[in-house]
């Protein structure tokens, strides 16, 4: 025969209790929520008050009942005096040309024409810039 086994006699025993809930404010889930939502329902209304008044031709028709204003720019066109001072330094070194080339002495006396020419020019604007 079998010898019976003793065993232990079988107590039922309750799970042990959850640890009580922390205050509401301890949970950062309905703050976010509730800044997501105010994000989404503000830029619906800044959407639709911007929006209130455009036709389907995409204006305005609010802008076409208020009153235009009209700016407008005169430019005026004022002479300017503008000073300048040519400088012309010449320098002639004359040498005795050949009594046969001719082509020298034409343009010996082209450049002494210029010259003059341009030393009344230079006395004219002296005689400007002194009046103005």
């Amino acid at each position: 025969m079998v010898a019976p086994v003793a065993t232990q006699p079988v107590v039922e025993r309750l799970p042990p209790e959850l640890p009580p809930e922390g205050p509401w404010w301890e949970n950062p889930w309905p703050a976010i929520l509730t800044g997501v939502l105010c994000l989404i329902v503000g830029g619906l209304l800044g959407y639709a008050i911007g929006h209130k008044g455009e036709g389907a031709a995409g204006e305005r028709q609010g802008a076409r009942l208020a009153p235009q204003t009209v700016t407008r720019t005169a430019t005026v066109v004022r002479p300017k005096v503008v000073v300048r001072t040519d400088t012309v330094t010449a320098s002639t070194v004359t040498q005795t040309p050949a009594p046969t080339d001719s082509a020298n002495e034409e343009r010996r006396t082209e450049a002494e024409a210029d010259l003059r020419r341009v030393e009344r020019e230079n006395e004219e604007l002296k005689r400007q810039l002194e009046e103005g």
